[in-house]
């Protein structure tokens, strides 16, 4: 072997021992705080490695993996955590999250948590090739994109229990009772397999050079650094923002999936507004909303038809009226095709073109030709 390669050799090997050393600091760490279940996940990702490093070790491994049990002891679920001073809640708990309708999500976010599923799906796969499943994992995006009902949508999937940051109560006027309170969370969703999300994260990590934050959350954001770091692999830690700009750098380079949730497009606004009234997607006031409605989040579509189911209901009218009315009240976002669309649906609906004229503003000569076009345009294709 040349000088070279030896010397390549030493610098791999000196790598993987450090790793190693690292992944052993992990192991102390659970297993002095009591996380058999933990514990035993990373011991046989470590063993995987050491039996790939030293051959001869190989039948002390194998056994010492075998004799390992599947699961920790079960867990005692303790009492919430809570502010010292308030005595409110730092936490919820929701012990079997429900997601009410299917999530409409672009295919680069499903793609994103789908594969955590799959990982937790098959965890024995991964464990036996020295892996582990996915542990953190970042959300940012404008409101009401969806991030939340991700979060209770990935705890449905994966038959963990969702606690969630109040922030409210975590946030205390008291020097340096906001870092107690955060480290009191984490501590209490480490004792459990669970999936904790920490929503509206900016406002325990921002950025630790800003000028106009205490010197106590400059220090919590490295705590919250270093529990990204150790999490447990029996859990999933899950981070959301509004702003991701506000966030510390390093940050980003913690967590394991980092996952944008852009606005939705109209294909998306169209499936959720038919989703919402149970009707077809391809209705014409579905078609005509879902273009409209451009730039608006997932969140104030579904407040604006949760509105317009209630005055449907008590005006005695079905969905077809109620989303024409609704299209008809914000036309001015129609481009003029857009306009020429709803004029067309209207007189569907059997409103004259004198009423149609009114509501759209369009012309009645104008509606007439394009009425005369259509006309002739059907009879050459019929002659077709």
């Amino acid at each position: 072997m040349s000088r070279d390669n030896t010397n390549n050799f030493t610098a791999l090997d000196v790598g993987e021992n450090k790793r190693l050393a690292i992944e052993f600091v992990h192991l102390a760490h659970y297993a002095m705080a009591g996380k058999t279940a933990d514990a035993t996940l990373l011991s046989r990702r470590v063993l995987r490695s050491l039996a790939k490093q030293h051959p001869d070790l190989s039948e002390e491994i194998r056994q010492a993996v075998a004799s390992a049990p599947d699961a920790g002891p079960a867990r005692t679920i303790s009492a919430l955590p809570v502010d010292l001073d308030s005595r409110m809640e730092l936490v919820t708990r929701d012990p079997h999250p429900e997601v009410g309708v299917a999530p409409i999500w672009p295919e680069s976010v499903g793609e994103e948590l789908n594969a955590i599923i799959r990982e937790r799906k098959q965890i024995g796969t991964l464990l036996a090739e020295g892996l582990l499943p996915t542990r953190s994992l970042l959300l940012f995006g404008p409101p009401g994109v969806g991030k939340t009902l991700s979060a209770r949508w990935l705890a449905r999937q994966i038959q963990l229990p969702l606690l969630t940051l109040n922030l409210a109560s975590v946030m205390s006027s008291y020097l340096g009772r906001t870092g107690t309170n955060i480290r009191t969370v984490i501590d209490h969703a480490q004792r459990e397999p669970c999936v904790l999300l920490l929503d509206e994260f900016d406002s325990v990590a921002k950025r630790r050079d800003d000028a106009t934050e205490l010197g106590e959350l400059k220090r919590l954001v490295t705590v919250l650094l270093q529990s990204i770091d150790t999490w447990s692999p029996s859990g999933l830690l899950i981070a959301a923002t509004n702003h991701p700009e506000l966030l510390d750098p390093a940050v980003w380079r913690r967590f394991e999936r980092v996952i944008e949730f852009p606005l939705p497009t109209a294909p998306q606004i169209k499936q959720a507004i038919a989703n919402e009234w149970r009707i077809e997607v391809d209705a014409r006031p579905v078609d005509l909303l879902g273009d409209m409605l451009v730039g608006q989040s997932f969140g104030e579509v579904e407040r604006d038809m949760g509105r317009l189911r209630k005055d449907a209901v008590l005006d005695g009218i079905g969905p077809d009226e109620a989303l024409t009315r609704y299209a008809l009240r914000i036309k001015d976002r129609l481009s003029r095709e857009g306009l020429m669309s709803l004029a067309r649906h209207l007189e569907t609906l059997g409103y004259s073109q004198r009423k149609v004229s009114e509501l759209t503003g369009i012309a009645r000569d104008t509606l007439r030709r394009t009425e005369l076009a259509q006309t002739r345009k059907r009879g050459r294709d019929g002659e077709a």
